[in-house]
């Protein structure tokens, strides 16, 4: 299997405008086809379509998704419910306007039961009003984290698989005030979602006792951080609370070990600043920092450790949080329609509010008011680690059953 998936990776910037089935049928993709087996399904089966990024700067958080999707088929035999589930790929690109016309080609043109999808928060709020139209098929939000696609769509067929931005910045603000300092400054990526994230922190922060100082915004793709670190430095604050993801990740936690920062503040942040995708890249300059996301592959528990290893059998390298996110997914439609007994999206939205799922993240269940997950958010530091990469992260706490606000959303 692990072949057959650098095959997928490798052949998906030409191959995501067809199903995966037209791909199997060619002889190109022999070993692919043998790896996926029951995956094909036959006309009457059940059709799930990935609106995600296959090229560009987010491609491989969209391979990690529909990896950890297909690892839950394999281990399925290819079956949801007695039927065959065949797999068709739409590239998003990350952009707005294709990833309406994929939402809709998807739903459309290949009659999808369930699209999983997608990774930028702006390509899910673009996508919101042709789910809400065509009303064909149950939406399975497995990573984009705004807050107003429930704010603002509020779809009875929205299901979020992954987190908000909400979760992944303001649970964290309590523990900060008992366990590292009374004043903070914020660093953000200035965009929505890093907005979002630090203004969550922020109200949070302040409402436990705390107090914000300043905050500093830094445009996205960042080479350098120095003039942004010497206003951190200035504001005089214990912590700094950030958000960066990616490579704005890396350069930003390496200039300010660079800069001297750690010995002078302590560093918290969303989970994305010290990733499972960032951390080789941060190494030692991240040792001693925090961070809060809903999965982290070091946990301790028999149903992640049999994920993390099934998925290394599988694919030859390391699951992370993405990858978990496309196995609840998967995890998700095959509950959504055994429980309705159909694959009707009113008949599987109804099945899923409430229900809860057994995750490698930790067992988590759809708020039955807004879809989102309820599920547990874990504190982590970077720690050295006898693994393959020099550091990791290790939880030092766990907020459980960790609710977001309804935002004015009520599907009861």
């Amino acid at each position: 299997m692990g072949e057959s998936s650098n095959r997928i990776a490798t052949d998906r910037a030409s191959q995501s405008s067809i199903s995966r089935r037209q791909y199997l049928a060619s002889g190109a993709a022999v070993g692919v086809g043998a790896a996926l087996g029951g995956c094909l399904g036959s006309d009457d089966g059940l059709t799930v379509g990935y609106a995600l990024p296959f090229t560009g700067t987010y491609a491989m958080l969209g391979e990690s998704i529909v990896n950890g999707f297909e690892l839950y088929l394999e281990q399925s035999d290819g079956e949801i419910d007695g039927q065959e589930v065949e797999t068709v790929e739409r590239d998003t690109e990350a952009d707005t306007n294709r990833g309406v016309d994929v939402t809709r080609e998807l739903m459309v043109e290949e009659q999808a039961d369930a699209i999983v999808g997608p990774v930028s928060s702006s390509v899910a709020i673009a996508m919101m009003q042709t789910i809400e139209n065509e009303a064909s098929a149950i939406w399975l939000n497995a990573n984009a984290g705004d807050y107003r696609v429930v704010e603002e769509g509020c779809l009875n067929y929205h299901f979020r698989t992954s987190f908000n931005d909400w979760q992944t910045s303001a649970p964290l603000a309590e523990w900060v005030y008992d366990n590292v300092a009374d004043n903070v400054c914020l660093a953000y990526a200035d965009y929505a979602f890093g907005q979002n994230s630090k203004n969550f922190f922020q109200k949070a922060f302040e409402e436990a006792g705390g107090e914000v100082v300043d905050e500093v915004g830094a445009p996205l793709g960042t080479d350098d951080y120095s003039t942004y670190l010497s206003d951190i430095e200035s504001s005089g604050a214990d912590a700094v609370f950030s958000f960066f993801a990616g490579s704005d990740a890396v350069n930003y936690i390496s200039d300010f070990a660079d800069y001297g920062l750690d010995a002078e503040m302590t560093q918290v942040g969303s989970g994305f600043l010290l990733s499972e995708d960032t951390l080789p890249a941060q190494g030692e300059a991240a040792l001693g920092m925090y961070s809060l996301l809903h999965y982290t592959p070091t946990q301790e528990t028999d149903r992640n450790q049999e994920f993390i290893g099934n998925y290394r059998e599988a694919y030859d390298s390391s699951a992370n949080v993405y990858a978990c996110q496309g196995y609840d997914s998967a995890q998700a439609f095959a509950a959504a329609v055994a429980e309705a007994g159909s694959s009707d999206p009113d008949e599987m939205a109804n099945a899923l509010g409430g229900m809860e799922l057994d995750s490698p993240r930790g067992s988590f269940r759809f708020n039955s008011e807004t879809h989102e997950a309820i599920q547990n958010m874990y504190v982590r530091e970077v720690v050295e680690s006898d693994g393959d990469q020099p550091v990791e992260n290790q939880v030092v706490e766990t907020i459980d059953s960790v609710e977001s606000p309804n935002w004015g959303c009520n599907l009861e």
